[in-house]
């Protein structure tokens, strides 16, 4: 496919070279030269300098007949603009990167709507709900988010004594919104209906509406665990998007930040949260602050350097999980070398992202479960498909699949069995990963 992106900085370079190795035409635009001969000397693209949001510099860089244009300069308003004129260009489908979520969250204001952009991505926004989806259940054998954790999916074992086991999955009294999409028994992995049941020991895979996940989690579980202590470092806004991802949960959270004024800024914005200011980095606050004992350290500086530096000494002193925030992705494989548990890129997602939106493929793979036997599609319901407008209680599909979330507009949520799937929707199929190829037939998928 044809791209051109806008922008040669650290997300527009990683998009260009992740673009070129999955073989993609790539044309990128910079108004710095220095820039572009850098990508040219590392990438296989097309380089044109000039004022991306130009149209004479879009149609120069051939944006009237690309499949994607890619709006991804260090400025939230150039990329807007950007996308948006490329558009009017003639672009097939455009993405905007922003760093300021309110442009992104269609909620409110839906500035995709208003300005012709297919689809705005903020990259920081989604490697804070990552990671504070990681942090609310370390314990879970795999998580995935989806549609912007608007869903959440968590495979896990069911403690001994739990009240549901044995119990129909009829009767168990999961909060509308719920549902228990698989169970994996001794290695076997079973589609459930309304008649199946689990056991101690079983591993089920639990999705969920994001807002009532944790109500249906507990119902699995004999003993809920206590409160776990998790430590920031940087008032940073994707700091504060954790937190607020984390609010209402069994989480004690601190958040240090050398700067007085952001700070106390922070203690305003989130009055749940403790806010203190000192150096986490300082042997003497972590010791008076017992750090050490904490259950997990997340730095969250904007300076990479600071953030690697910060949860070493973290593991050195004896904090058992430690997360670092890296915009140059070039640093992940160091991350992990020198012994820390988990580090992210928003650059790396901001691809990935770019990625997903370049995909047109009617069914897509978004995960894979147990051995791999099992996956979740995502899957476009056509004009055609037989069982659109029927209730999903009449729709035998088990057991070999299970619709688990139903996509309609900018809303994604569990259905439940008397929603229905219409043309156009977007669903998540969990199934057999063998027989992907009849979901086209299935919800005429094209």
């Amino acid at each position: 496919m044809r791209i051109v992106i806008c922008g040669a900085g650290e997300v527009g370079s990683h998009a260009a070279e992740v673009l070129v190795r999955a073989n993609h035409a790539v044309t990128v635009i910079d108004r710095d030269p220095d820039l572009l001969r850098r990508i040219g000397d590392t990438v296989d693209a097309r380089t044109v300098t000039g004022n991306c949001a130009r149209a004479d510099v879009l149609a120069d860089a051939g944006a009237s007949d690309a499949d994607m244009v890619v709006a991804a300069t260090n400025f939230d308003e150039v990329n807007l603009l950007t996308a948006s004129v490329a558009k009017r260009c003639g672009a097939r489908k455009v993405v905007a990167r922003v760093h300021d979520f309110n442009f992104a969250d269609r909620r409110g204001h839906d500035y995709g709507e208003m300005l012709g952009i297919d689809h705005l991505i903020c990259p920081e926004y989604s490697t804070a709900l990552a990671i504070a989806q990681n942090l609310r259940n370390p314990a879970a054998l795999a998580v995935e988010a989806f549609a912007r954790g608007q869903v959440e999916m968590q495979q896990f074992e069911v403690a001994e004594g739990c009240s549901v086991a044995g119990r129909p999955m009829s009767g168990l009294g999961l909060p509308t919104g719920a549902r228990v999409a698989a169970i994996i028994r001794d290695g076997v992995v079973d589609v459930p209906d309304s008649s199946s049941t689990v056991a101690a020991g079983d591993l089920v895979v639990l999705v969920a509406d994001a807002p009532i996940y944790d109500a249906a989690r507990k119902m699995f579980r004999e003993n809920p665990k206590s409160r776990r202590s998790i430590v920031l470092q940087g008032a940073t806004p994707m700091a504060k998007w954790v937190c607020r991802a984390l609010r209402g949960r069994a989480f004690s959270i601190r958040v240090f930040e050398q700067d007085r004024e952001r700070a106390e800024q922070l203690a305003v914005d989130l009055e749940w949260v403790t806010v203190i200011a000192s150096d986490v980095n300082d042997a003497s606050v972590f010791s008076e602050e017992r750090i050490q004992d904490a259950d997990h350290f997340v730095a969250l500086r904007d300076d990479d350097e600071d953030n690697i530096i910060a949860g070493v000494l973290a593991k050195l002193r004896g904090v058992d999980s430690v997360t670092v925030i890296v915009q140059r992705s070039t640093y992940l494989d160091s991350v992990y070398a020198i012994g820390l548990d988990r580090a992210y890129s928003p650059r790396t997602v901001a691809a990935k992202q770019i990625e997903e939106a370049l995909d047109d493929r009617p069914v897509r793979t978004i995960s894979k479960l147990a051995d791999g036997s099992v996956s979740v599609f995502r899957v476009r319901v056509g004009p055609n498909c037989e069982i659109a407008g029927q209730r999903l209680r009449t729709i035998k599909l088990t057991p070999d699949w299970s619709i688990i979330a139903v996509q309609r507009g900018e809303t994604t949520r569990v259905p439940h069995a008397d929603d229905e799937v219409m043309p156009g929707d977007e669903v998540l199929v969990l199934g057999r990963t063998k027989h992907a190829d009849r979901l086209q037939e299935i919800f005429d998928a094209r």
